[in-house]
């Protein structure tokens, strides 16, 4: 085979293999679907991450995230950290903080945008509602997902709860 040749057969392979190339556009948006109001007990997305994506802006109730760049994938399970009555525009971390996980997988697909809408239908944990995260469940999301965030913090299932680890002796 010629090299021009074999090389219009790799790149062919190449771009429908990865999706690479100006034709793909693959995109995920958060959409914070709780309420804006009241002001004291609003839920904030302080972050969030799925698949490879990692949203590092918060996103306010009733808005969107920017779209992030994405590859096809098949369904993979979202993961949330609420800040309830924190303004996504201070510049100091949230006190109070809950660990979601999506009830089930989020799929996307090759060219296409997917929306994952964050509310408590499709996530479980938000403890307001009743709907609680097993203790493992939370310590997998608090130590592997977001270690960045819940570093010096113990985060607890059955309430809710965040606190400092580096408290934990103190009298």
């Amino acid at each position: 085979m010629n090299s021009s040749l074999s090389t219009a057969v790799l790149c062919s392979v190449a771009i429908v293999a990865t999706g690479c190339g100006d034709a793909a556009k693959t995109f995920v948006v958060l959409d914070n679907h709780y309420a804006p109001s009241p002001p004291t007990s609003r839920l904030t997305v302080y972050r969030a991450a799925w698949l490879a994506v990692r949203f590092s802006d918060a996103v306010g109730p009733s808005e969107s995230s920017e779209p992030q760049s994405t590859v096809g994938a098949s369904a993979n399970t979202a993961y949330v950290i609420l800040a309830p009555g924190w303004d996504a525009t201070s510049t100091s971390p949230p006190d109070a903080r809950i660990l979601l996980q999506s009830r089930a997988g989020f799929e996307a697909h090759l060219n296409d945008t997917l929306h994952i809408p964050v509310d408590d239908s499709a996530f479980e944990g938000n403890c307001a509602v009743g709907s609680h995260l097993s203790q493992a469940q939370a310590d997998f999301i608090a130590q592997l997902v977001f270690h960045d965030a819940f570093a010096s913090l113990h985060y607890d299932a059955a309430t809710c709860t965040t606190t400092s680890t580096r408290d934990a002796g103190a009298p």
